[in-house]
């Protein structure tokens, strides 16, 4: 079985632009007739985090090996922290100079977000950059995930089905299970309430790459991810039980699609998004959710309140130039910070080992354990 997924990289970069368009919306780039229009589009944009929380844990568990925890866990601060610690500077930066709205008061608060933690305090859920709570959540999904991983692969086909379901019953109930945990965590941005879709992602996963399951066709993955987000976002009335949470109906759509742009990868046939322009785009997706919202909400500082809230037209420019910087900026950090980065990180501890290695198998130091 193939140990590459192109199309859930292109995936990755449809994930990043409904959250650009969602905070194109929150931001008032339309007013009028355009921004209804574009609510309708996008107004479910911050459910694509769910989905960016579903493919972690689907492609992390499908790229899983018998490396080490301490291994595992390096390779999620190599991919994560570097450019993560960029983000924070340009947010800096940014509260300083064009959008003094989004500085952070507290500085144990951004603190705790340079470090990934400041998700799990309520006040701090959008200290230092605004968008990396999302991080924060993934930085304790790798915690957990040897443990996760360790007891799920263990399991019968229909258990690891079962925590599926249970999974997405969990993200259902969110809200109202929120309100009776100690603390009462937000269920939007609490790492803890957003743990079962990433669980979601692991365990389709497993039931795709170890199980048998071939997944749903995209004729039926793609529909189910598009109605699920209609239905998320309340343009497609769907009747739900008080306090449930309708970004679980995008959810289960989201898992549908992952799968069946994972059957369509393994069985050798091409999807649109494993194109060489989505793979681009998807490469530059976490540079680019990194700073697409400072970028934005920069872009539209000169109007009042930071809210231009212009006719359809004009905005729809602004929105092109926030999107065209956002990507420029993006490739900057990508080819100059992450790319680098990961690799001096991993090749550091690599070489050590090698280095270990080569130490061992001379006769003379082997003998004298050295």
């Amino acid at each position: 079985m193939p140990t590459e997924l192109p199309s859930l990289t292109g995936l990755r970069w449809l994930a990043a632009l409904g959250v650009f368009g969602f905070h194109v919306v929150v931001v008032q780039y339309f007013g009028g007739a355009g921004a209804q229009v574009v609510g309708t589009v996008f107004g479910a944009g911050s459910s694509c985090v769910a989905l960016f929380f579903v493919l972690s844990g689907f492609v992390i568990t499908w790229g899983s090996d018998h490396a080490s925890v301490g291994r595992f866990w390096l390779r999620r601060i190599a991919r994560l922290w570097p450019l993560h610690l960029v983000g924070v500077v340009l947010a800096l930066v940014v509260a300083a100079t064009t959008v003094p709205g989004i500085r952070t008061t507290d500085p144990v608060g951004e603190l705790a977000d340079v470090f990934l933690v400041s998700t799990w305090h309520d006040a701090w859920w959008q200290a230092g950059n605004p968008v990396s709570w999302s991080l924060a959540c993934e930085a304790f999904f790798a915690l957990v995930f040897p443990l996760l991983y360790a007891g799920l692969r263990r399991c019968a086909t229909p258990v690891v089905t079962g925590v599926a379901v249970l999974a997405l019953l969990v993200t259902f109930a969110a809200p109202a299970l929120s309100a009776h945990l100690p603390g009462h965590p937000s269920s939007y941005s609490s790492p803890l309430m957003r743990l079962p879709e990433f669980v979601l992602g692991v365990a389709c996963a497993l039931l795709v790459r170890d199980r048998g399951w071939a997944g749903p066709p995209l004729v039926l993955g793609v529909p189910a991810a598009v109605l699920g987000y209609l239905a998320s976002a309340g343009t497609l009335p769907v009747p739900l039980p008080a306090g449930a949470n309708p970004t679980a109906i995008a959810v289960a759509g989201y898992a549908l699609l992952v799968c069946a742009l994972a059957r369509t990868d393994v069985r050798g046939h091409r999807s649109v998004l494993a194109s060489r322009p989505f793979q681009e785009l998807g490469r530059l997706s976490f540079a680019f959710y990194l700073v697409h919202l400072l970028v934005i909400a920069s872009v539209s500082s000169p109007w009042p309140d930071g809210h231009p809230q212009i006719a359809w037209l004009p905005a729809t420019l602004l929105a092109l130039t926030s999107l065209t910087i956002a990507l420029a900026l993006a490739a900057v950090l990508h080819h100059a910070v992450e790319v680098p980065a990961r690799r001096w990180i991993l090749g550091l501890v690599g070489g050590r080992r090698a280095s270990g290695a080569r130490r061992s198998e001379s006769p003379v130091r082997g003998a004298t354990g050295d």
